[in-house]
């Protein structure tokens, strides 16, 4: 077995650990210990430890933690994991075969971590496995919700109505997540405003407890007549939406930390450099000059330190960790460093150039919903240029142009937050208008970038019957999936009403 470790993926490694194929009868850790699974985890496929949310009892203790699957305990090391906190939550480290004694599973902590061989614990011939892992495969990729195919009795008629109304359910709940941050950001400047200094003397008379107002007052629209508020929220919209779907936690934790009150505090307005060398010190993204190679890698980082260092100690926010962005498995042009010189530009714009008046003034004029598309999307265009022209990376150039900012992305960004935004924007000023407009701008967008679950749900439920001509009837799809076929909540579901009206019976 040791000499065919080698050719043996992780990932058969994780598909064993998810699918338990051990002997549980006497499970035991490196050092003795007895072991016993009660909860594998939830596979992470993004970057960090392999398993989630695990629940392991090792002699008496239970643990709740993370799992880390390698196919030697070497490659704990190998990967750097013990300089990296994402590890640091690591409970157990699974490993296919042993390795020297001297090799000890250690977090950035400072902490032992036990580990598990799996080579040694196999419930069954690891070539019996593979062949089961063939078959669990082939189930997968065959899998299909539960309606299918049944559902080629659905008319087109049942389906485009019921996929409109989950669009917009779906740009529903869009709005009032925006809604609430709002509210958060209004009530926080409100008490803010209104806090008054200490006074001295006698003490107020306490009234009745039923006289006690309440801690909040009901907010009015001039409470969010603010623009500061509504730049706010569309900052943190657009810095989550540059995030992609494996970044968009970081992304957003940033630009509410950082936030464009704090950049203009800084003076960072009018300094493009500055602004972008704040950005990524924040971010936990700028590198230390001697692990670059790159020449102009090295030149460039050399700029960002300068101007970092001249503004670094005004600068009263707290960091992120360079842990907390995932490079791998990401494609160069969603890279966070990348993404990072676009937020920058939409910085400037938000700042210097009225952004969200201008997307305002867009959704308010008689333009027809294409050209007003048009508009709002040069309004989020980004151009490369400079170093990022041709790097996607610090120490990584790339053969072609760079492009930070793509149409699909920048049709993302306006879909999932301007139109949500302009709504809430229309709904608390009562601006017939903007709303009207906003939702005839809405139903003009093409279908956006397609990935596996619209796939899914395309070929499954819609077949040759309804084609997914706009961006609205692919959210539609995307609601059914996340919050009816997952949830089984087919007897809610149109589809479901017509494709299992039998078992009611």
């Amino acid at each position: 077995m040791p000499d065919r470790t080698r050719n043996i993926h992780e990932r058969f490694l994780r598909h064993i650990w998810s699918r338990q194929y051990l002997d549980q009868s006497n499970l035991r850790t490196t050092d003795g210990k007895p072991l016993r699974v009660l909860e594998a985890g939830k596979l992470n496929l993004d970057g960090g430890p392999d398993f989630s949310d695990a629940k392991i009892k090792i002699g008496g203790t239970t643990f709740f933690g993370d799992v880390e699957i390698h196919r030697s305990v070497a490659e704990w090391f190998s990967h750097a994991h013990q300089n990296d906190a994402r590890y640091n939550r690591v409970i157990l480290h699974v490993v296919l075969q042993a390795g020297p004694k001297h090799f000890l599973t250690t977090s950035l902590s400072g902490r032992t971590i036990p580990v598990l061989i799996l080579g040694e614990h196999l419930s069954e011939p690891i070539q019996s496995i593979w062949q089961r892992a063939i078959l669990d495969e082939q189930a997968r990729k065959s899998e299909t919700i539960k309606c299918f195919p049944g559902n080629s009795a659905v008319s087109d008629l049942v389906l485009n109505g019921w996929l409109r109304k989950l669009a917009t359910e779906r740009l529903e709940l869009k709005l009032r997540r925006f809604e609430e941050r709002l509210r958060m950001l209004a009530y926080e400047r409100l008490m803010a405003i209104r806090e008054h200094p200490k006074t001295y003397g006698e003490p107020a008379v306490e009234g009745y407890p039923d006289e006690i107002p309440p801690p909040f007052k009901e907010l009015t629209q001039n409470d969010f007549a603010n623009k500061d508020l509504w730049e706010q929220i569309l900052f943190e919209g657009l810095m989550e939406g540059l995030g992609y779907a494996k970044n968009r936690e970081p992304f957003l934790k940033l630009a509410q930390c950082l936030t464009l009150s704090e950049l203009r505090r800084l003076q960072l307005a009018g300094d493009d450099q500055r602004r972008i060398a704040v950005l990524f010190a924040v971010a936990g993204l700028l590198p230390k000059i001697k692990t670059l190679k790159e020449r102009e890698s090295k030149e460039y980082a050399r700029q960002l330190l300068r101007a970092w260092n001249d503004v670094r100690l005004s600068v009263h926010v707290g960091k992120l960790h360079p842990s907390e962005w995932q490079f791998f498995p990401t494609r160069p042009n969603n890279f966070p460093t990348l993404r990072m010189s676009a937020a920058n530009v939409l910085l400037a714009r938000l700042l210097n150039d009225n952004l969200f008046r201008s997307m305002i003034q867009t959704l308010k004029s008689d333009n027809n919903p294409a050209e007003s598309r048009k508009t709002l999307s040069r309004l989020l265009s980004v151009q490369s240029s400079g170093f990022w022209q041709h790097h996607y990376d610090f120490d990584q150039p790339a053969r072609t142009t760079m492009v930070p900012l793509g149409l699909s992305r920048v049709n993302e960004l306006l879909v999932n937050t301007v139109v949500p935004i302009s709504l809430l924007y229309a709904r608390i000023f009562k601006d017939p208008a903007v709303r009207e407009n906003t939702l005839l701008v809405y139903e003009s967008f093409p279908p956006l970038e397609e990935n596996s679950l619209s796939r899914l749900m395309r070929t499954q439920l819609l077949g040759n019957k309804v084609q997914v001509a706009s961006a609205g009837s692919q959210q539609g799809l995307i609601q059914l999936y996340k919050y009816y076929c997952i949830e089984q909540r087919c007897a809610e579901c149109e589809v479901g009403k017509v494709v299992f009206a039998h078992d009611e019976r």
